[in-house]
C-alpha cells in the first residue's frame, strides 16, 4: 500500500504520541519489554517504506541505539527518527519521488485518432500509480498498452509506407490486413523497418511486449515471471526511449 503525505504524517505522529510524553521523555511505562518496542520500530519502518523514504529506512536500520539493551534508549531513538520524518514530510521531501508526472505531448502521433491523446495521457499516469502501489504486473501491462497504441498510431500516420513493409501481414488471399489488426510484434518490426524506431529500441520493445503478454495467466505460469520494481524501471526506460524515437520521426 502506497501512503500519501497526509496518511504517513498522521501515522508517524500517532507513533510519536505512543512512545513519547509531551516533555519529550520516553513512555517506558507503556512498553514492558524490548519486544514491544521492536514492534513499534517495525510499524514505523513500514510507514516509511510505503511513503517512499528509503533513506530514512536505511537510517533506521543503521541506528545502533535501536539495538541497545534499554527500552528508553530505543524509544528515544525511534522518537527522534519519527520527528525527522515528519519534518521531511511537511517539506515534501519524502513524496517528491512519488509524484505522478504527465506524459510528453504526443499529438503529432495521436492526432490520427480522436481522444487517443487523452487516453494515452491517462494511462501514462495510471502506470505510475500502479508502480507506486507496487502493482508491478498492472504497471507493465499498462506500459505495454501505451507502446502498442503509439506504434499503431504511427503506422496509421504513414499508412502507405507501413503497408509496404515486408513485415506487413497479409491474409490468405494476399491482401493486407487492416493496421488495427496487426500484433504488437508486427507493429514493432514495421516501425523498425520504416525507421521510426532504432534497432536497440525495437529489441527492447520486444522485451516489453513479452512482459506485457504476462497479462495472460497461462503465459505467466509458463514463464514463471515475477515482476518487481526493477522490472518497472526497465520498462519505463524502454517506453520513454521508444516515445523519443517516434516523436523524432513523426
Amino acid at each position: 500500500m502506497a501512503l500519501d503525505q497526509a496518511q504517513a504524517r498522521r501515522m508517524l505522529t500517532s507513533i510519536l504520541g505512543d512512545i513519547s510524553n509531551p516533555d519529550g521523555t520516553a513512555k517506558t511505562e507503556s512498553f514492558l519489554s524490548l519486544r514491544a518496542v521492536d514492534a513499534k520500530v517495525r510499524e514505523a519502518k513500514m510507514i516509511l517504506q510505503d511513503s517512499g523514504s528509503s533513506s530514512l529506512v536505511e537510517a533506521l536500520n543503521g541506528d545502533t541505539d535501536l539495538e541497545a539493551n534499554s527500552r528508553r534508549v530505543r524509544l528515544e531513538a525511534l522518537a527522534s527518527l519519527c520527528r525527522t520524518a515528519i519534518k521531511f514530510l511537511d517539506g515534501g521531501a519524502l513524496t517528491s519521488q512519488k509524484r505522478v508526472l504527465p506524459g510528453p505531448n504526443l499529438t503529432n502521433i495521436t492526432s490520427v485518432m480522436p481522444d487517443l491523446e487523452s487516453i494515452i495521457q491517462a494511462r501514462w499516469k495510471e502506470a505510475q500509480r500502479c508502480q507506486f502501489a507496487r502493482a508491478y504486473l498492472a504497471a507493465v501491462i499498462v506500459m505495454g498498452s501505451i507502446l502498442e497504441a503509439l506504434l499503431l498510431a504511427r503506422c496509421l500516420k504513414d499508412h502507405g509506407l507501413a503497408c509496404r513493409s515486408v513485415f506487413a501481414p497479409k491474409d490468405r488471399r494476399g491482401r493486407s490486413l487492416a493496421v488495427h489488426e496487426w500484433s504488437l510484434s508486427t507493429l514493432i518490426d514495421v516501425s523498425l523497418e520504416c525507421g521510426w524506431l532504432k534497432t536497440d529500441r525495437a529489441n527492447f520493445s520486444h522485451a516489453l511486449r513479452q512482459s506485457r503478454n504476462i497479462v495472460h495467466p497461462f503465459e505467466q505460469a509458463r514463464s514463471g515471471a515475477d515482476f518487481d520494481e526493477a522490472t518497472c524501471k526497465v520498462c519505463w526506460q524502454v517506453l520513454n526511449a521508444s516515445v523519443e524515437d517516434l516523436l523524432r520521426t513523426a
